[in-house]
């Protein structure tokens, strides 16, 4: 590193009162590099006391890049242990990315360099790239990384201080830098949402470059509104500001559903990447699930966290001393931003004419650019049918679009705009969702049938509208409950919509206090359900492919698929009665047995009003069951577990339910793992019954941390 030091005096005179001479220093005669003085302000009267003040001045006179193609060598750079090299550089005007080839030789052992380019720019970060290269012997490597043009590059090469101790040889290093740039009229492109394409005029003001534009979707935003906001006045004690105001927090609630697994990161524009210009004191966030444990928590800059399928809730503090501006942000708009799965990402086309889009022709590829010559393209927006599926109308889609080619890349780089260093934004606004035709057929259809018709479905269907939204939390809604579901029943008897909805009505009352009865209720509403059923036909039409390009076809399976989902539910729910009725009476019988420690001459004893045991109509129930779904599934598994415990067969039995816990990919439901604890206990594994518990507290806390 080369230094250059001068010394400038001052001399102050007492008729000057203690102001200063203004000293201008010329640098034009410096040579390229670091350059480093001071100026110094003695005493004239008593020069040998020395000087009274120093001013360090600072500077970095970079290296103009004069050569056609703009390049710059750096050459026989020498390099030891430890030892540092910086060169500065004007970035030529025009330049957005530049390329370095990195050339080494003359050492014998694995040399380890450290490259970091650094560009101040004016109203904003700094702009920094770094990167370690390793050479296990003498070779060339090349990288690319973006840069300012018209500021000044600080390019800084460092060899580790403990590569290459063990050898004598100092290693040589030759570098050069090619700059390489295309200018466009908008760097960040904004799709919204209509059919007509953006154009966007590119140049280039360096060299010749080849114009080969690649944009790409791959991330999307969905817009939630807070579906819980509370304002409360924090400690007196601790949160007061020395003036006397209190300190406020105002906690937003948000709900968030994934039908997929995925990798998720808040996003709130009005408040992130905004610490010391932000008029909030803090801002946190905090992701947990139905059982309050936490799986993601962050403050002013959200990072990606990975979330399995499932519901999450997810609490945004903020604080100010003031209640009026915590009011208008009750209802903030925050975005969940996601990546998309490979299968779904979106590559966006270009085109050479406007119409292209709606034409289907004038496809653009690629053409040479020649400085100072404008050439103008469009960038079409993505297909509606290409859309992710999980993309409600508001939501945003994000990419990256790129217009140059690097030189040394290979062929996927140069399809990914991400992996090229002068990338931009850009995001295409999601437009509201077509009309479906297929409402349009099925009101078609329905028009076939007579106004009579068509007016008793509209009036039954709005009979079990009320139906599903009446309450049973206290008697007089639980009576009213089963007045009108009698009412419906005696009205549409055989209808099994209604008595699948009659069947989930009993099944999620809570607080009952004869479950006997109770459970009685719930078989015999499940045998309506399977009573109204033709199975027959059922099995006869899964036993034959459909055409899935047949509507009418289309239809008929949906339909037929609801109906076996509400025959296995039916069936699920009569088996759990039916074992709980079972388990209920052993303990009436003797207190002393456990629900599931019934011996087989006790269950044959056991007969029911028609002559058979409630052991014969669960194993009937179950077989059952299990023509028409998968019995090992997190939905109908605990009914296998029931059938294995009542047998006495419980290693079984906790091997399914450790498997159902295992393949489950919504959060993990705490009765599975209360069912488990008392296997364990059941088969006698103190040990392992000891070590659940205490996995229950992480499992499932009893609150969520403070902020």
């Amino acid at each position: 590193m080369k230094q250059n030091c001068f010394h400038s005096y001052v001399f102050t005179y007492s008729n000057t009162k203690g102001k200063f001479t203004s000293v201008v220093v010329d640098p034009s005669n410096l040579s390229d590099g670091l350059h480093y003085f001071e100026v110094y302000g003695v005493d004239c009267k008593a020069p040998w006391r020395g000087p009274l003040f120093r001013i360090p001045i600072t500077i970095t006179k970079p290296k103009a890049v004069t050569n056609q193609p703009p390049q710059i060598s750096f050459s026989k750079m020498l390099f030891q242990p430890g030892h540092i090299e910086r060169r500065y550089i004007e970035v030529p005007h025009g330049a957005s990315w530049a390329e370095v080839t990195m050339k080494t030789s003359g050492f014998d052992t694995a040399r380890r360099f450290y490259v970091d380019a650094v560009q101040l720019c004016p109203l904003r970060r700094p702009l920094k790239w770094e990167t370690s290269v390793n050479f296990p012997s003498p070779a060339a490597k090349s990288f690319a990384f973006r840069v300012v043009s018209g500021q000044t590059l600080e390019l800084v090469i460092s060899q580790f201080w403990s590569s290459g101790m063990g050898s004598h040889e100092t290693a040589s290093v030759d570098f050069e830098v090619v700059f390489h740039g295309i200018k466009v009229n908008q760097e960040e492109v904004i799709l919204d949402g209509s059919d007509a394409p953006v154009r966007i005029d590119a140049e280039t003001l360096v060299v010749s470059e080849e114009l080969a534009p690649v944009a790409i979707l791959n991330k999307i935003r969905v817009p939630y509104r807070p579906i819980d906001s509370k304002i409360i006045a924090l400690s007196t004690d601790r949160d007061k500001l020395p003036s006397g105001k209190q300190i406020l927090a105002l906690t937003l609630t948000y709900n968030i559903k994934l039908e997929d697994g995925a990798q998720i990161k808040p996003h709130i524009p009005l408040l992130n990447d905004r610490i010391y210009d932000t008029k909030f004191e803090s801002q946190f966030y905090m992701i947990s699930d139905s059982n309050k444990r936490v799986y993601s928590s962050g403050d002013v800059y959200p990072s990606s966290s990975n979330l399995p399928k499932g519901e999450y809730i997810l609490q945004l503090y903020l604080r100010h001393d003031n209640v009026q501006i915590l009011e208008k942000m009750r209802h903030l708009v925050l975005f969940i931003e996601r990546n998309l799965e490979e299968k779904d990402v979106i590559r966006l086309s270009f085109f050479s004419q406007p119409d292209g889009p709606l034409m289907g022709n004038g496809s653009f590829k690629s053409l040479s650019l020649v400085p100072g010559i404008k050439e103008g393209i469009y960038l079409g927006p993505p297909p509606k049918e290409k859309l992710p599926k999980n993309s409600p109308q508001g939501s945003v889609l994000l990419g990256a679009i790129s217009y140059g080619k690097l030189s040394f890349a290979g062929q996927g780089e140069n399809k990914n705009p991400e992996k090229h260093p002068a990338s931009y934004h850009i995001s295409y606004i999601v437009p509201p969702n077509k009309i479906d035709e297929d409402k349009g057929k099925g009101s078609s259809l329905s028009s076939k049938k007579n106004v009579s018709e068509r007016l008793k479905e509209e009036v039954r269907d709005a009979k079990l509208k009320v139906l599903a939204s009446l309450k049973q939390e206290t008697d007089e809604e639980r009576l009213e409950w089963k007045e009108l579901s009698a009412l419906l029943k005696l009205e549409y008897p055989k209808y099994t919509p209604l008595l699948a909805m009659i069947l989930e009505g009993l099944v999620s009352r809570s607080n009952v206090i004869d479950k006997i009865h109770h459970d009685e209720e719930v078989v015999g509403a499940a045998n309506e359900v399977i009573n109204s059923i033709d199975r027959e036909e059922l099995a006869k039409f899964f036993a034959l492919k459909n055409d899935p390009e047949d509507e009418e076809a289309e239809n008929i399976r949906k339909k037929m698929e609801l109906t076996r989902d509400q025959l296995a539910d039916a069936l699920y729910q009569k088996g759990l009665a039916l074992a709980e009725i079972e388990s209920l009476k052993d303990e009436d019988k003797s207190p002393t047995l456990a629900a599931t420690k019934g011996t087989k001459e006790d269950i044959e004893n056991k007969k029911s009003t028609d002559g058979r045991s409630q052991g014969d109509l669960f194993e009937e129930n179950f077989k059952e069951l299990k023509k028409w779904v998968n019995v090992k599934s997190s939905k109908y598994g605990i009914l296998l577990v029931t059938r294995e415990r009542r047998s006495q067969r419980l290693g079984t039995a906790l091997k399914v339910l450790c498997d159902i816990i295992q393949d489950d990919a919504e959060a993990a439901k705490k009765k599975f793992y209360e069912l488990k604890l008392s296997l364990l206990d059941e088969i006698g594994w103190t040990h392992l019954a000891a070590y659940e518990r205490q996995w229950m507290h992480v499992r499932f806390p009893p609150s969520l941390p403070l902020f």
